[in-house]
């Protein structure tokens, strides 16, 4: 656990809670608002568990969360569906599931967001780990707002303000995530249905994955266009081999070198952290990079 998640037991309860967004049980928001009369801007978060496990209240009472609070931001915290729950509904790669929720979460949001006293206008994504993936796959797609579609919240804009997260993997192509972490990346299967550790079956299915990597996977939505991104990592990249497990590789911070390289090719804004390695060009962490982006001030 990172100092950006550490727990706050003084955190109040939430302002609603297990809003519907959709008709799956797992479709599910819960909403915290600072004092005084909005709008305010916020920051929807969303959580850890590889894709297969997890809840929304795994970021209740974080010092991200209080410390957004505190700054006026309000927080979005969701639930969305497992990779198993995308499978049941025919999805593939099953990863949409997740994705294709965080994306309803937001337009769902922003449709409501003058009725609860949020700015639509000003968004931010959070988030660890797992939720690290589908927050880049939506703040780097093209806006995917559909104006003429008879439901209304689908005409909401996907465009978001900053994206402030921890703990990313941001690809989904097999092959990049070896390059990038070495030969020891152990996992990930699950993005396409198939067991997380079988690896080997993941790198032979690429062929016939690699059709979803323009529209799915970060490196290949990366624009000019795209928002300013601040990733950190709770682990050193330098820490000695004989120390490095299984959770190491899959939260590798190489996870993060490789994509800063894309992004700035592409001239997009973007600082990575690890433990005893700050951001360069930004002084501060994750809750600060969202909390400067939303009210232009740092706690």
């Amino acid at each position: 656990m990172t100092a950006s998640t550490a727990k706050n037991e003084a955190q109040p309860p939430p302002w609603k809670e297990d809003v519907a967004y959709g008709e799956h049980p797992l479709q599910k928001l819960d909403i915290f608002k600072p004092d005084g009369p909005g709008p305010f801007p916020f920051a929807m978060d969303i959580h850890a568990g590889g894709w297969q496990s997890g809840d929304k209240k795994y970021g209740h009472g974080s010092d991200n969360a209080k410390r957004l609070l505190d700054a006026g931001v309000a927080l979005v915290f969701i639930n969305y569906r497992f990779v198993e729950d995308a499978n049941k509904d025919g999805l593939y790669p099953p990863i949409k599931g997740p994705f294709y929720d965080t994306r309803r979460a937001l337009q769902f949001t922003r449709y409501h967001a003058k009725e609860w006293g949020l700015d639509p206008k000003r968004v931010a994504l959070t988030g660890e780990s797992a939720g690290c993936l589908n927050a880049l796959w939506l703040a780097l797609s093209p806006d995917m707002a559909k104006p003429t579609s008879p439901d209304p919240v689908e005409r909401m804009s996907t465009r978001v303000t900053a994206v402030g997260i921890g703990g990313a993997t941001t690809t989904i192509d097999p092959e990049q995530m070896r390059e990038w972490v070495g030969p020891e990346f152990p996992g990930c299967g699950q993005i396409v249905g198939l067991p997380e550790f079988d690896f080997d079956a993941f790198l032979k299915k690429r062929p016939e994955l690699e059709k979803y990597f323009d529209t799915l996977s970060p490196p290949r939505l990366l624009s000019k266009d795209a928002p300013p991104i601040y990733i950190y990592y709770s682990h050193d990249l330098n820490k000695p081999e004989k120390e490095k497990d299984q959770n190491f590789y899959i939260h590798s911070p190489a996870f993060g070198v490789g994509f800063q390289k894309l992004a700035r090719e592409k001239g997009v804004e973007c600082h990575i952290a690890w433990k005893n390695h700050p951001a360069e060009g930004f002084n501060g962490d994750m809750a600060d990079f969202n909390i400067r982006h939303l009210t232009q001030k740092v706690t």
